[in-house]
């Protein structure tokens, strides 16, 4: 029986292998019968199991590319069960993954390490940069409410009664330039200012721009009618190379003017001449509130609009506002003592020095105490008369005292302040105490003079 079964399996086997590589039958789709023996056996298992696994190599040989009909782990056909992953797939995927990902992320080492710290360095330096240069301006639009101030809100004039419009007040409007057509001698002073911002010197340091303080600096009072004793020599002398200084200055002031005044000027002349100098120095607002009657607030914007002006036009100067110097409310009162405006001038001060400490490029200055001595009424002091005289008009004792400190000031802006410098004097202090005499103090005090020398 065996060899029976044996030889029929044969006989199929080749003629199935013929058809398959002859052509005749291009799919089978049902596995090819194969008899049961009569009798259960290991043998007939065996050749069961023979056939089937030469009849899939013969199938697979003759179509590579069927997979309906090849199945590897299964019957062939239409019977085929579901093809199974290896023991070991996931594993080796997630070995392959790795690699993947080792050959994507490469190891930290030192050269690699150094191109992330170099590349970090270059983005920090160039956002400093940025961030750095945008600072180095005023963003006016942030200081609108300061600079115009809302007159439904906030009175004009502190004479002036709630609700009405007192025709006492002349307090002008902030923003707008304003020309001066009371006094025949104002257009041809200005004409005057015009003609030495023109004639000014190229490598030009400070350019004084003000009120009666500033012309005064120049040798003039009144509009140029009366001369200021002195001041014109102290000026070339402090302020001008060619006179001995270590400055080279100009001074530009009109008496009585108020911020809009100093606009008019600013926008009729004074921006046409391109003065490029290092620092302006800008003092203006005592005739806003001793004379206009502005109140605090429209003080500080009449001298802020002018601040802005001129920054708009040189971004890259350095700035300097003068607060308010003291003066009597009365100038014909015989008393030296200051009054009630002077308290409202402390206050517009304080206003400035806030906006200066937020300002870039911006300084405050305040030397009004030189006019001052520390007696008076309710604590506010009192002009001294060697600094001062008719309550408003600084003597020219006066004039130099304020003068070292502005002069100081501005050096000190122009240069910054050096430590080493100031490490240096400290030194030589303290070799100077050493000695313990009075020559000693005498050159100490010498060495503080000025803070940059």
């Amino acid at each position: 029986m065996l060899k029976t079964k044996k030889r029929a399996n044969s006989a199929q086997e080749r003629e199935e292998r013929e058809s398959l590589l002859s052509g005749s039958s291009s799919t089978v789709k049902e596995p090819i019968p194969v008899p049961t023996p009569p009798s259960s056996g290991n043998a007939g298992g065996f050749l069961n199991l023979r056939s089937s696994s030469e009849k899939r190599r013969t199938v697979a040989k003759a179509h590579p590319d069927d997979v309906e009909r090849v199945s590897l782990l299964g019957n062939s056909g239409s019977n085929a069960g579901p093809l199974r992953p290896p023991k070991n797939a996931f594993r080796i995927a997630s070995a392959k993954r790795r690699e993947r990902q080792a050959a994507l992320n490469p190891p930290w080492t030192m050269s690699r390490l150094m191109k992330y710290l170099s590349l970090m360095l270059v983005s920090c330096s160039v956002t400093f940069w940025l961030l750095h240069k945008q600072s180095k301006e005023v963003h006016w639009d942030e200081y609108r409410g300061i600079l115009e101030p809302d007159e439904t809100k906030e009175k004009r004039c502190f004479e002036q009664n709630p609700g009405t419009r007192d025709t006492r007040c002349t307090c002008p409007d902030p923003k707008s330039p304003l020309q001066n057509t009371t006094s025949p001698l104002w257009g041809s002073h200005h004409q005057n200012m015009v003609f030495i911002a023109e004639h000014a010197p190229k490598d030009l340091d400070v350019v004084f721009f003000g009120d009666d303080m500033i012309e005064q600096l120049s040798g003039t009072r009144a509009l140029g009618v009366e001369g200021a004793e002195g001041m014109e020599e102290y000026f070339e002398k402090t302020f001008t190379r060619k006179g001995g200084g270590k400055l080279n200055a100009i001074a530009l002031g009109s008496s009585g003017d108020t911020g809009p005044n100093l606009l008019w000027h600013w926008e009729n002349g004074i921006k046409q001449a391109n003065l490029k100098p290092k620092v302006w120095f800008i003092m203006v607002g005592g005739n806003d509130l001793f004379q206009s009657q502005c109140t605090d607030r429209f003080v500080q914007a009449n001298i802020l609009n002018v601040l802005k002006r001129i920054y708009e036009n040189q971004p890259e100067a350095q700035f300097i506002v003068h607060g308010i110097i003291p003066r009597k409310d009365n100038p014909d009162s015989p008393s030296n003592a200051l009054g009630h405006l002077w308290d409202r001038a402390q206050g517009i001060n304080l206003l400035l020095k806030k906006f200066a400490k937020r300002s870039v490029g911006v300084t405050y200055l305040n030397a009004g105490q030189k006019f001052t001595t520390g007696r008076g009424d309710k604590g506010r002091g009192s002009l001294d008369p060697s600094m001062i005289k008719n309550g408003n008009v600084p003597t020219l004792k006066g004039m130099t005292e304020w003068g070292k400190t502005v002069e100081s000031k501005i050096r000190e802006v122009m240069h910054g302040f050096d430590k080493s410098r100031l490490k240096k004097k400290d030194q030589q202090v303290g070799r100077i105490k050493q000695q313990g005499n009075k020559k000693a103090d005498e050159e100490t005090r010498k060495l503080y003079v000025d803070p940059l020398t």
